[in-house]
């Protein structure tokens, strides 16, 4: 944790940064094709040392399973000690590394940095299963970069996620969960996301997606 992810994270953002910028500048949804071949060039170079270490796989997979039972019992702290166990184990995993960027996250008050860190050591772990990363890992990082002031990174980080979403309703869901969990600080990077997916044509898919958003409504009524 304290040598080796803020290491990794700093090459995953250089990596990152491409796609944002990418992102930032797309205008249509023709081109999401661009955005999710650079999420798919996000990876550890082969030669890359940490992908030497010793990984206790099976052993990190039942902490992980066991940290999410404890979360959703409402043990965080417990949740949280499995998560860093469960990392401490295997930190090559990308379910792994997400799952205790998204704790850190739900701690109180959040480990921001620290969670904006193990979402870009989560995205740069390369997964035939998440071949342009977890869409939980972008939007932690958007969530993150909001958190730490970075609106530019988190806006441009929904925007990638707009793109890269196997279902835009629940991605909407989640941005918009998030600004009712943490607050103002979302709000910015959060209407920017649902502007942009009304201004490409696709807010008619869901209310969740609706623009003006539900909130800006109702500042107007009052």
């Amino acid at each position: 944790m304290t040598n080796q992810v803020p290491r990794v994270a700093q090459r995953a953002a250089q990596l990152v940064q491409r796609v944002l910028n990418i992102a930032d500048q797309a205008d249509s949804a023709s081109q999401d094709g661009e955005i999710r071949s650079a999420a798919s060039a996000i990876q550890l170079a082969p030669d890359d040392p940490l992908l030497e270490i010793w990984v206790a796989a099976n052993e990190a997979r039942l902490l992980n399973e066991a940290a999410g039972v404890a979360f959703r019992r409402g043990g965080m702290q417990e949740a949280l000690s499995l998560q860093i166990k469960a990392f401490g184990a295997n930190p090559l995993d990308p379910d792994i590394a997400g799952n205790l960027a998204f704790l850190q996250l739900r701690q109180r008050p959040p480990q921001v940095d620290t969670a904006r860190q193990l979402a870009l050591n989560a995205l740069i772990m390369r997964d035939s299963r998440y071949l342009t990363g977890r869409i939980e890992d972008w939007t932690a990082f958007a969530i993150a970069s909001a958190l730490s002031g970075r609106e530019r990174d988190s806006r441009n980080a929904w925007f990638v996620t707009v793109a890269l979403a196997p279902s835009l309703e629940r991605q909407c869901k989640a941005a918009i969960n998030a600004y009712a969990l943490y607050g103002e600080r979302l709000r910015p990077s959060v209407e920017a996301m649902l502007y942009r997916v009304h201004t490409s044509g696709r807010s008619e898919r869901s209310a969740f997606c609706e623009w003006p958003a539900h909130w800006m409504a109702t500042r107007q009524m009052r």
